[in-house]
């Protein structure tokens, strides 16, 4: 009996000792789980904030997104849930980010003398010559992009601090203090967290790293704030995806226009120029010998523009059957559901022709696909095409469906649908719904 009295007696005599630290281990492995989780937290958030300088958002809205987002540690998701899932700092009221954003850093086009790699031995003074000046002319890239008043302030840097995190022990069923086994005089204090896990902070990435950057694209064909635009181009950010393809004309139509002939033709003798050949190919006489009033060929304006025509112009290839997809285009001052044909000043979306007057003879010069792979062009059954006695009546004959819409490329595109996805329905698993019969 003495035995087995002295065995439980020694089994409650190390349960007493282990316990304790069995729960304080748990406890402790616990609070660490919490910081790892706001570290990853953290690093989410950083890239948060660095892909947001992307699309053109003031540093100002980025530190407001990532505190409203992240408070409740539910990534960049607009919950807002009053509790952060953690044991250590479990109230949202408790947590406070805040991220530093700077994106206004320019990036070396060009580089420097000293970024241009040494010239590989023995290849001779000819091979050391050409490696200097294509050394020399790097240098020169970053000065000329800002004379063609490109936009070189593509470099974004963030760094996200978690300002604090408060430990409400009210709230947190752990780490309340307390006093170990046996110390009837202590403070209660003995078991009690560290100062700084009551109001924890750091950053990420850390204060002695540097900054994460990012290089992003500033001369996108989009409007963008007025901070990011030096072209003179539309700002609006608002702008409607369904004028994506006007709106795509206007902003490369100014872009170009600060590059093209390296700049001339911002001077004013390049003016007169432009001005003088505007007035021959507007005159009547000229209009008539070409079928109608040409682009000015030294202008970077839109072509369906009928105040100032240029070379700019983009059609989509088909027309899209989703509602989503543009296919608003404006010409000639009018929104236009976007044609997929054009010949000069005639566009649509079916076949149309020229009188003999824009062309050498009726129904010989028709519309043509704006896409290579659809050919509506007749064959000429004669020489010339048309009737050489009347000068009126064409001859021609219809090129085979087998070679005009029905070839492989026709076939190719209709399934891989528009934008090349490879599916003509978003978000569908289902081959046999994805694909068209045909495609399967």
């Amino acid at each position: 009996m003495r035995a087995a009295s002295t065995e439980r007696g020694s089994a409650l005599t190390e349960a007493a000792i282990i316990f304790p630290i069995l729960m304080l281990t748990l406890w402790w492995s616990i609070a660490m789980t919490d910081v790892m989780v706001l570290k990853l937290k953290a690093a989410e958030a950083l890239r948060y904030a660095l892909w947001e300088t992307t699309v053109f958002k003031p540093p100002s809205q980025i530190n407001s997104e990532v505190n409203a987002k992240f408070v409740d540690l539910r990534s960049p998701r607009d919950e807002n849930v009053n509790y952060t899932g953690l044991l250590m700092y479990p109230l949202s009221r408790d947590m406070l980010w805040s991220a530093t954003v700077t994106d206004a850093n320019p990036v070396s086009i060009g580089g420097s003398m000293g970024d241009v790699p040494p010239a590989p031995p023995g290849i001779g003074i000819i091979g050391q010559v050409i490696s200097w000046i294509t050394g020399a002319l790097s240098t020169v890239v970053d000065g000329q992009a800002k004379i063609w008043r490109f936009n070189t302030n593509g470099m974004a840097t963030a760094r996200v601090t978690l300002v604090h995190a408060r430990h409400d022990e009210e709230a947190s069923p752990i780490l309340k203090g307390g006093n170990l086994l046996g110390d009837k005089g202590g403070n209660g204090s003995d078991l009690d967290h560290n100062e700084e896990m009551t109001n924890w902070t750091f950053q990420a990435p850390l204060p002695s790293h540097r900054p994460m950057q990012l290089i992003f694209d500033t001369w996108k064909a989009w409007p963008k704030p007025s901070a990011y635009t030096r072209d003179g181009a539309d700002t609006d950010v608002a702008t409607a995806p369904a004028q994506t393809y006007p709106e795509v004309e206007r902003q490369v139509s100014k872009q170009v226009d600060k590059i093209l002939f390296f700049g001339i033709n911002n001077l004013p003798f390049f003016a007169d120029l432009r001005n003088l050949v505007s007035k021959i190919t507007g005159a009547g006489v000229t209009q008539d010998m070409m079928g109608g009033f040409l682009p000015d060929v030294f202008s970077a304006e839109r072509m369906d523009d009928m105040n100032k025509r240029g070379p700019i112009t983009i059609l989509p290839p088909e027309r899209a059957t989703e509602s989503w997809v543009p296919k608003t285009c404006e010409i000639a001052g009018s929104s236009t559901p976007c044609p997929n044909q054009r010949v000069g000043d005639v566009t649509g979306t079916s076949e149309q022709f020229l009188d003999h007057k824009g062309s050498i003879g009726d129904r010989v010069d028709r519309t043509r696909y704006t896409i290579p792979y659809k050919i509506n062009t007749d064959y000429w059954s004669a020489t010339g095409g048309i009737d050489h006695d009347g000068l009126a009546a064409a001859r021609t004959a219809k090129i085979p469906a087998k070679y005009a819409t029905q070839n492989e490329y026709v076939n190719t595109f209709n399934c891989r649908g528009h934008y090349f996805a490879g599916s003509q329905r978003a978000q569908e698993t289902d081959n046999g719904k994805r694909y068209p019969a045909r495609c399967q």
